[in-house]
């Protein structure tokens, strides 16, 4: 097993049998412009594919722009779609020891969801498309407005959401689990899932783009 997944799962157990706190810090989750996404969602049929870009110049020396970016990515795809990506495949934009810029795709149920992310953009950008049967909702965290649905007859609206900031929501939603004690047991398999759909791009990368298949936790 990857070092990656094999860390990840360590620490999930490791929880598990201490009874420890976790919780995984998936910042655009508790977006409250995403939010609204996910509420407007149901009205506009099976979801046809997501495209994810994410983009700015702020490389690093320590890994590849694949654990910077898809962590968001990956963990809104969970959340719409309710389940893990079966396989993934990725290629490298850059020459590299780590991809300093990448596009990958991943299956969720019969849906891709395309992710292209770059360190070498002077253009900072992190959007999120979910195409629809019935509509198209656009999630840009660059915009002034956050939130954009587009009808199938091309009208374009903004629905309303808090301005809230997310890192007060998710640090609100922490410290209420610190005051009761409740443990969620999903942010463990959230956190270990994402690992793994990382670790499949990353060897679908080595092996030229290659579909890798992720194996369930």
């Amino acid at each position: 097993m990857a070092t990656a997944e094999a860390d990840a799962e360590l620490i999930r157990d490791a929880a598990r049998r201490s009874g420890a706190l976790v919780f995984v810090g998936h910042l655009y989750l508790h977006h409250p412009a995403f939010q609204k996404l996910l509420k407007i969602l149901p009205t506009l049929g099976r979801v046809r594919y997501m495209l994810n870009e994410s983009a700015n110049n702020l490389p690093r020396s320590d890994t590849s722009v694949l654990w910077d970016w898809l962590p968001h990515d990956l963990a809104m795809a969970r959340v719409i779609f309710g389940t893990d990506a079966s396989s993934a495949e990725s290629w490298s934009l850059s020459r590299s020891a780590h991809p300093l810029a990448a596009l990958s795709r991943f299956t969720f149920n019969d849906a891709s969801v395309v992710c292209a992310t770059s360190w070498l953009s002077s253009y900072r950008q992190k959007r999120l498309m979910v195409v629809c049967d019935s509509g198209t909702l656009v999630f840009d965290d660059r915009a002034e407005r956050k939130l954009a649905l587009h009808d199938a007859k091309a009208n374009v609206s903004f629905p309303a959401y808090s301005h809230e900031l997310p890192l007060t929501r998710e640090l609100e939603r922490f410290a209420n689990a610190v005051r009761t004690g409740k443990h969620d047991s999903s942010q463990l398999e959230a956190g270990v899932s994402v690992v793994r759909m990382i670790a499949a791009a990353e060897r679908s990368i080595e092996r030229g783009g290659a579909p890798i298949e992720v194996v369930p936790p």
